[in-house]
């Protein structure tokens, strides 16, 4: 192992490339035959299907060792992850202030399902939690520091005689090692996990108030700091066992601003565990597992992202842990990763609860993991097929001065949601990674009110639509440096061919208003980018809009705002402006189109079909005719497609039904007759196709490279696999 692939960690739910000769495994497994490739790489590369029951300390007078084992051995699952610790020991630890469950009685709980696991052929890692420590007295008078602390000295509780340990004391530095090297020197594991951390914790006891408040930059570049130094050494630590064995930590986040920079974590990373077990809100969209996988893939690559679903009862912050969620909820959250391209984590709370006083959890899981091990080989992908890429920009979130006190992720959701209407595969690129390399799969590039960016980007980007490249940008797209600083124009107006004519506005719709009203788009010039406004002159607009200097040939100009009440006052008092509210250019063989307005957060706000369909005809022009697979169907379907060990596989993630973007998904409504149209990236002879959820073959007809085939039936979720 070389230095480079020694210093392979990270943090936020990593794992570090830590097999020997990894990287020539890689190379060599690439120039094999697709059945020999996972025997290549290293075996936390090639699963797909972890379970877990974490432990409660009550757990340690169960006696369904055996039951939990062969439920997960039944369910097919490769891999779990077991209970060693949060504060809480679940087998005879010696280290100092390691709390024993009371229940163990000096039983090894631990060890048994561990042995119980390895005995099936599953894998074992160990799962810590080191942000949570007992409140033993001796404990407190001796080590104060390893708390958390509020500003009035208070301990940080989560639950009675348990309290939040401080990232700046010997509890991180000291005792995780000592429980590190216990299990290596006692147990077969294969890696530990640590859930709970890195974090950007708010603590005032004494070690943090000599580095400053804790909402200040100096405090989280310190914690940053400090999680990099501590990683490097649980790392450490895990290898001193076997080179074999893994380490991984805690990232989570996705889209939402976390505070944690999740690219610098994942540079070397081979492992990012995506830890939002359920929807994030009451009143949020059912796909947000998928996000959040293609979030993570944008960040790790072609490297391993696994994804944690709940079987509990959960709706945003409120939690029903020992309850089990008997809508399709996490069903789909497990059809969302695997369609996405992850690896599922299937997740109960409860030794005894899990499998004596509510069972209903067993029964989803164990037919979806087991189906999915049955069609293994279809979920080993080679690349995405997907022509689209939205940027992801971090940066446009944290730092940007947005005119609106709105979520400045509003805009990737809009895009996202009307793309997945439209069932256009896509995927996300992170503003880090914006090189021809990473591009050149994509003929569409969209920029999602990317209000930050800075020259290096710009030049990126305008080198992708030198090659050939398709852009879609909206409201005010690098109108902003990296850092936040305001530019005088835009920093791609020469690619769209547009000039800043003054500070964004906002549109109001208050009665009460005399020079109130909305804003409306004037069609100018019809086209594709029109279609389906045919008998209409005019269009919704967005809540808010970016003057831009007057161009003879927009397709689309603002109408100036009137009054919205009473009825005889609703008119247009002037004639349709000469504000463009749409620009679209063709350059080469690239297209250009940008949205003078927050088209796409005001389509997830408000959810006015003209502002989707847009969007969409927008992308649809765009793409030309490069798009891999249009579905033409009734329903709300999710797209994906790639390229696989076999052949290639198109995934239908079924979202119509109720509850899609609210609580819980209800059963899905069963849709028929979805047309499918593939364009191949070369015109292999297709030799089977199948549909894996139904699990019979399918019709299909082949001419060169394209390829058509109709689906009869969907229901929560269908996946199209065709073998060469």
């Amino acid at each position: 192992m070389n230095r480079r692939e020694f210093n392979a960690l990270s943090a936020g739910t990593l794992i570090s490339l830590a097999a020997k000769n990894a990287v020539g495994n890689e190379l060599a497994a690439t120039l094999t035959a697709p059945e020999q490739q996972t025997d290549a790489l290293p075996w936390y590369r090639t699963i797909k299907r972890i379970g877990q029951t974490n432990f409660n300390e009550r757990d340690g007078e169960s006696q369904n060792v055996e039951q939990w084992a062969d439920y997960w051995a039944a369910a097919k699952v490769q891999a779990v992850a077991l209970s060693v610790s949060g504060p809480v020991a679940f087998y005879p630890s010696k280290v100092p202030f390691f709390h024993h469950s009371i229940y163990l009685k000096g039983r090894d709980l631990f060890g048994e399902c561990l042995r119980a696991a390895k005995k099936r052929g599953i894998r074992v890692y160990g799962r810590m939690s080191p942000d949570i420590q007992w409140t033993d007295p001796e404990l407190l008078q001796t080590q104060p520091l390893w708390f958390r602390r509020n500003q009035n000295g208070g301990l940080q509780q989560s639950a009675p005689e348990i309290a939040f340990t401080c990232i700046f004391s010997e509890h991180y530095s000291r005792q995780q090692p000592a429980i590190i090297r216990e299990l290596n020197a006692n147990y077969d594991i294969d890696g530990v996990y640590m859930n709970g951390w890195p974090t950007m914790q708010v603590c005032y006891c004494e070690n943090c108030r000599k580095i400053g408040d804790p909402h200040s930059k100096e405090y989280r570049s310190a914690l940053m700091d400090k999680a990099f130094e501590l990683i490097q050494l649980y790392k450490a630590t895990v290898m001193e066992k076997s080179p074999n064995n893994f380490y991984s930590c805690n990232l989570g986040g996705g889209l939402k601003e976390s505070g944690l920079d999740q690219w610098r974590l994942t540079r070397e990373a081979t492992w990012y565990t995506a830890d939002n077990q359920s929807r994030s809100g009451v009143v949020a969209p059912i796909w947000q597992d998928a996000q959040q996988v293609k979030f993570a893939r944008a960040l790790m690559g072609d490297r391993s992202v696994a994804a944690v679903s709940a079987s509990y009862g959960r709706a945003g912050s409120i939690m029903w842990r020992q309850v089990a969620d008997t809508s399709v909820e996490p069903v789909c959250r497990m059809a969302q990763t695997a369609a996405a391209g992850g690896i599922i984590w299937y997740h109960w709370l409860g030794l005894e609860q899990g499998f004596h006083d509510d069972r209903r959890w067993q029964a989803p899981g164990r037919e979806f993991l087991s189906w999915h091990a049955k069609n293994d080989a279809h979920f080993h992908n080679k690349r995405s097929l997907s022509k689209v890429a939205i940027l992801t920009s971090p940066r446009s979130v944290t730092l940007y001065q947005a005119p609106y006190t709105e979520d400045r992720t509003d805009h990737i959701e809009g895009m996202y949601a009307a793309l997945v209407e439209a069932r256009i595969p896509f995927d996300f690129v992170h503003e880090e990674d914006l090189n021809q390399e990473r591009l050149h799969a994509y003929s569409v590039l969209i920029l999602p009110n990317v209000a930050l960016l800075s020259d290096t980007q710009a030049s990126a980007i305008r080198r992708f639509v030198q090659a050939g490249g398709s852009l879609l940008a909206t409201f005010q797209t690098g109108l902003f440096d990296e850092n936040g600083k305001p530019r005088n124009d835009f920093a791609l107006g020469d690619l769209f061919g547009i000039k800043k004519a003054g500070e964004a506005v906002r549109t109001t719709a208050q009665a009460a208003d005399p020079i109130g009203g909305i804003h409306l788009q004037y069609i100018r010039n019809r086209g594709p980018l029109t279609e389906g406004f045919e008998e209409t002159r005019w269009i919704a607009g967005p809540v808010w809009r970016q003057p831009v200097e007057p161009i003879q040939s927009s397709t689309m100009t603002f109408i100036k705002p009137y009054p919205v009440y009473p009825p005889e006052a609703v008119y247009q008092r002037e004639e349709p402006s000469n504000l463009p509210s749409m620009v679209a250019r063709e350059t080469g063989t690239s297209r250009l189109v940008y949205l003078a307005g927050d088209m796409d957060s005001a389509f997830w706000r408000l959810d006015h079909p003209d502002l989707g369909r847009r969007i969409t005809n927008a992308v649809r022009w765009l793409l030309k005719d490069t798009n891999v697979v249009d579905v033409r169907g009734d329903g709300l379907i999710e797209v994906t497609a790639w390229e696989t060990q076999p052949g290639y596989a198109f995934h239908l993630l079924n979202y119509t039904g109720a509850n899609a973007f609210r609580g819980h998904m209800r059963k899905p409504a069963t849709l028929t007759d979805q047309r499918l149209e593939i364009r191949l990236p070369d015109a292999k002879k297709i030799k089977k196709a199948s549909l894996l959820h139904a699990g019979m073959p399918i019709v299909f007809q082949q001419n060169g490279k394209r390829v058509s085939l109709t689906v009869p039936r969907v229901e929560l979720y269908e996946v199209v696999a065709l073998e060469v």
